[in-house]
C-alpha cells in the first residue's frame, strides 16, 4: 500500500514491490525519471464546488476530530460542504466559474518537462491533486503503468500544514 502522506514531501522515491515507497537521495538516474507535482486541486466548474468541498472537509488532516467524534467526519463534511457551497460558488463564479489551479499546475508541469528535456533528461511529469481530479492515487497508478522507478515528488502547496508536511 502506498503511503500518500509520506510522498507529499519533496524527495526522490523508488516505487518498489507491493507498492512500497522507499525514499532515497540517489543522483544516479539512468532510467526514466518521473516528476509528480502535487497540489490541492479545485473545482473546475460551479457544479464541482460542493463535491470538491466535501473532499476537502472529509480529510482528517483538515478537520481533526477527537476520539469518537471521528465517526462524524464524513457526515460533518457533507453538511459543511452543502452549507458552504453557495457562498463558494459565488466566489468561483467571480473568477470565471472554477479554480484556475489545475490549468496553472498543468502549465508548470509542461514547462518543467520542456526544461528538463532541453537538458536531455529522460522524464515524464505528472500532476496529482489531493482533493480534485486528477487524484494523486489515480496518478500513482499511471506512474506504475508507465513503469517509472524513480520519482521526484514536489508539493506545490503554498502553506505549511499537516496535509503538506505530516506535522502539526
Amino acid at each position: 500500500m502506498i503511503d500518500f502522506q509520506a510522498i507529499c514531501r519533496v524527495g526522490v522515491y523508488t516505487l518498489g514491490e507491493n507498492d512500497v515507497v522507499e525514499s532515497h537521495h540517489s543522483h544516479a538516474m539512468e532510467e526514466k525519471i518521473g516528476v509528480l507535482l502535487l497540489n490541492l486541486g479545485g473545482p473546475e466548474t460551479l457544479k464541482d464546488v460542493q463535491p470538491f468541498l466535501y473532499n476537502l472537509f472529509a480529510d482528517p488532516d483538515i478537520i481533526q476530530l477527537p476520539g469518537l467524534f471521528k465517526l462524524l467526519q464524513w457526515p460533518l463534511a457533507k453538511l459543511t460542504s452543502v452549507l458552504r457551497a453557495p457562498k463558494s460558488e459565488k466566489g468561483y463564479a467571480a473568477i470565471g466559474g472554477g479554480s484556475p489551479l489545475r490549468k496553472i499546475t498543468d502549465e508548470q508541469a509542461n514547462a518543467l518537462r520542456m526544461a528538463l528535456e532541453a537538458k536531455n533528461v529522460n522524464v515524464s511529469v505528472y500532476v496529482g491533486m489531493r482533493y480534485w481530479y486528477p487524484f494523486t492515487e489515480e496518478v500513482i497508478e499511471q506512474i506504475k503503468l508507465d513503469r517509472i522507478k524513480k520519482l521526484v515528488v514536489l508539493p506545490l502547496y503554498p502553506q505549511f500544514s499537516i496535509s503538506t508536511t505530516g506535522r502539526d
